[in-house]
């Protein structure tokens, strides 16, 4: 036996919040990943085109640096899922009108039906997953919120 753990949770790691958060996040992304391969999405590709659907409600141009923003995803892999995604059909970028130096990202037909898809059965999951909280599931998400904002 190894004695030298040195974890405050070394008599119970249930007790770690760190530990169940991963674990629960991880429950909960393998079902996001294997319902989203399902229809040839990867949750990233997702989260880009969710983000970039919400945004265009709102603003007549989007650009990489706008879904980073909102995905909390950095710019650099946002411009690679971009590019997978414009090759696959589900986005088209063009030059911006406001600013030369920008490429303004916008979802095609196609996208918006994969996106129209997809919405649905991530929802659906995330109701689902949560149910168990009841109406604790409100505040959980404002705890969430909270923590990001803090």
């Amino acid at each position: 036996m190894n004695a030298n753990f040195h974890s405050e949770f070394k008599g119970n790691s249930e007790d770690s919040i760190g530990l169940s958060f991963i674990k629960v996040y991880n429950l909960w992304h393998k079902l996001i990943k294997d319902q989203l391969k399902r229809i040839e999405l990867t949750h990233p590709q997702f989260i880009v085109l969710a983000s970039l659907g919400y945004l265009s409600q709102k603003a007549e141009e989007v650009n990489q640096i706008d879904i980073a923003k909102k995905s909390d995803i950095d710019v650099m892999t946002v411009s690679t899922i971009v590019r997978n995604l414009e090759k696959s059909g589900l986005v088209n970028r063009r030059n911006s009108i406001t600013d030369t130096r920008a490429k303004s990202i916008l979802l095609t037909e196609i996208g918006h039906k994969k996106l129209s898809e997809a919405l649905p059965i991530v929802e659906k999951i995330d109701h689902d997953f949560f149910a168990s909280l009841g109406k604790e599931k409100v505040y959980f998400n404002e705890l969430l919120l909270q923590l990001i904002n803090d």
